[in-house]
């Protein structure tokens, strides 16, 4: 883990690199997150996640990370691994612990988002045959202190138009599907051409920012820096941070 202060825009942001590796999932099991209790949490308070992939098996990582820090994951391994097996684009989707299985959400189905929108998220479109994603825009929102729902906050606005990768609503893991519904604002990608000779630049990236408030009922304020809000010289700043923490962060591991 590596920690870097920077100023982005007027703020000065903590950004907490972590790198870490995926668990490969036998292929006829189900997605699963029982990763510890979950328990209401304060600011400060450590809260463990499992990222997974769309491979064929999935793959799952478990991570943390504390409220109201803003932080930063590479994870190691996924241009790899998604471009390895790729027969469709490739999803990936975020899990609280708990006990039931953890397929990806269903955001094109209400039912299901009334279910278990407060213990997964959406998919998120991560690569496909000719793209991956850039960076990912995790935004965890608590309700008194409690996972109310997983947000992906993403944008185009950074990028050309041929450079937007749309993503589906629903992703069906039994299948390796992707629905027809699509969310209305796309993810910027980057041609696999730059992906020749640094991995590191096409592995999966997820920034998490946080919103809502805590069991003491403060409000959360780290989302105000996430990516959708910034532009221009201000989105280049944090990108480079985050670029530049990925590279110390690596070099920590393979050192």
């Amino acid at each position: 883990m590596a920690a870097d202060k920077s100023t982005v825009g007027n703020a000065a942001l903590w950004l907490c690199v972590l790198v870490s590796f995926f668990l490969r999932t036998a292929a006829s099991s189900a997605p699963s997150c029982d990763v510890g209790d979950f328990h209401s949490l304060a600011i400060g308070d450590a809260m463990k996640f499992c990222v997974f992939l769309s491979t064929k098996p999935a793959q799952k990582m478990v991570f943390q990370a504390k409220v109201e820090e803003s932080a930063q994951f590479l994870l190691k391994g996924s241009q790899q691994l998604a471009f390895g097996n790729m027969t469709s684009s490739v999803y990936t989707w975020v899990a609280k612990s708990h006990k039931a299985n953890a397929y990806p959400l269903d955001c094109a189905n209400h039912a299901d988002v009334a279910r278990r929108g407060d213990m997964v998220s959406c998919p998120q479109i991560y690569a496909t045959s000719e793209r991956t994603a850039l960076f990912t825009n995790l935004v965890v929102n608590l309700k008194n202190g409690e996972v109310s729902s997983f947000a992906w906050d993403t944008s185009c606005s950074g990028c050309a138009p041929n450079d937007c990768m749309e993503g589906s609503k629903h992703f069906d893991l039994q299948n390796y599907i992707a629905g027809s519904e699509l969310f209305s604002h796309g993810t910027c990608g980057q041609q696999l051409a730059t992906c020749a000779g640094n991995q590191l630049s096409c592995d999966l990236k997820v920034f998490v920012t946080w919103a809502g408030t805590d069991r003491h009922g403060q409000n959360l304020l780290s989302a105000g820096m996430r990516l959708s809000k910034l532009t221009g010289p201000t989105l280049s700043s944090l990108f480079n941070t985050m670029q530049q923490g990925y590279e110390k962060a690596l070099s920590k591991v393979s050192g």
